[in-house]
């Protein structure tokens, strides 16, 4: 019930509207025909009078006057000499005359005593009250009921709006409007406007929210393998000294996993912390801090076409530090040569700059590519690079979802002979 409070509230303003023009109507026609002045039909009807006043003591050269008004008017007239016709009766009119089931009574007077009437048969009963009263209660039925229908036409998308808004609080994650498969006739492009806004709000929800699920569901397995092998070798290391190393490993393993964690819980919120650089300067310096305390093993090149040497973005530093941080681990996991420099080639397209890093290792494999930015997606090779810590597959992931915060996108190829090429798209400020 709650929610057609809408629809009684419109349905009340437009009955109201109606009665309102209806009085409005109603005291127009009263104040512009209060004072008719000298009508046609008031002249004629004294001119009658005066000249029957003047003929009455003379029956004969009465009937002949209104025979002669009959031929020439072609209306149904008589002479009625009946003083007391007035008396009693209802619709008295001007002048004196009355209107009565179709026919009009026109006074003569001799005097100041009226002495009998001309009686005249219009045809057309004047309209009583009641039939007024009735026609307009019919008009106004009618239109309520428009208004209703126009009432609930607009309130029925507010409404379908309201109650998929209630489901969505109340924990139905997949509850949409669906109100652009409505006609478009149905609905206001305002109301249309806010549907889709509110399903991609929930769609945008929706998937952070499984995202999140997902992340949870993993982190008891994750973290109870690293936690496990620590725990067997400080029991070792009690007789070996070198088993600390493999300590040292464990949790270095367990850092990474914690931030790749709450990395990706920032990304999936809104609270950014956007600031505007010059892309390559910044890039720069994050890859002289990746070479030099990142863990990175080896040497990275950094290329810049000369189109791409000025441009700025927004971005929120820490996180896209994270994401370029994510590429470069990834291509080192997966084989690229720990002698040969690693390739950053920034380029520049139409309203975008685009970052790449090309390894030279085997590639992605040819099932793994189209899940590359899935989360636990990990190909083999990663697994199997020595002196690397065992991650969760969610590098891409999380380098997805960071990139796509920053209104980005992502993409994955292999390259031609050896080596595969994983980008990051930002627009430029």
């Amino acid at each position: 019930m709650r929610l057609r409070r809408l629809q009684a509230r419109l349905l009340v303003w437009f009955l109201a509207a109606i009665l309102l023009a209806v009085g409005a109507s109603v005291l127009t026609t009263f104040l512009t025909s209060s004072d008719p002045g000298e009508t046609p039909t008031r002249v004629v009807s004294r001119h009658v009078q005066h000249r029957l006043a003047r003929l009455w003591d003379d029956p004969v050269a009465t009937e002949a006057y209104v025979a002669e008004l009959r031929d020439t008017t072609g209306l149904d007239m008589r002479v009625r000499r009946d003083p007391a016709l007035f008396s009693g009766r209802r619709g008295r009119g001007q002048n004196g005359m009355i209107f009565e089931d179709g026919v009009a009574y026109v006074p003569v007077v001799k005097g100041g005593v009226v002495v009998g009437a001309l009686e005249l048969r219009t045809g057309s009963p004047a309209p009583q009250l009641w039939r007024v009263a009735v026609a307009l209660a019919a008009a106004l039925l009618v239109l309520g009921l428009v208004a209703r229908r126009v009432s609930k036409r607009l309130a029925r998308p507010l409404e379908h709006l309201a109650q998929t808004a209630e489901r969505f609080g109340s924990g139905d994650l997949a509850a949409r409007t669906g109100i652009e498969k409505l006609p478009r006739r149905w609905v206001a492009e305002e109301v249309r406007d806010v549907g889709q806004a509110f399903d991609t709000m929930a769609d945008r929800i929706a998937r952070v929210v499984l995202e999140q699920r997902e992340l949870l569901a993993a982190i008891s397995h994750e973290l109870r393998s690293p936690l496990g092998r620590a725990r067997v070798a400080l029991e070792i290391a009690r007789d070996r000294k070198d088993a600390l190393d493999d300590v040292d490993r464990q949790l270095v393993e367990i850092d990474a996993i914690l931030g790749d964690l709450l990395a990706s819980a920032r990304a999936g919120l809104a609270d950014l912390r956007i600031e505007e650089v010059d892309l390559v300067p910044w890039l720069r310096k994050r890859i002289a801090a990746e070479s030099t305390g990142g863990g990175q093993p080896g040497p990275i090149e950094l290329g810049v076409d000369d189109g791409a040497a000025s441009a700025r973005v927004k971005i929120d530093p820490a996180l896209l530090g994270r994401a370029i941080h994510n590429l470069l681990a990834n291509a080192w996991a997966h084989g690229h040569p720990k002698d040969q420099p690693l390739d950053v080639a920034v380029s520049n397209g139409e309203g975008r700059v685009r970052v790449a890093v090309r390894d030279r290792g085997p590639g992605f494999a040819d099932a793994v590519l189209p899940r590359a930015f899935e989360p636990f997606v990990m190909g083999g090779d990663a697994a199997r690079s020595p002196g690397r810590p065992r991650g969760m597959g969610l590098g891409l992931t999380l380098v997805r979802r960071i990139v796509e915060a920053h209104g980005g996108s992502v993409s994955a190829a292999n390259l031609d002979g050896a080596g595969a090429e994983v980008a990051i798209e930002l627009p430029v400020a």
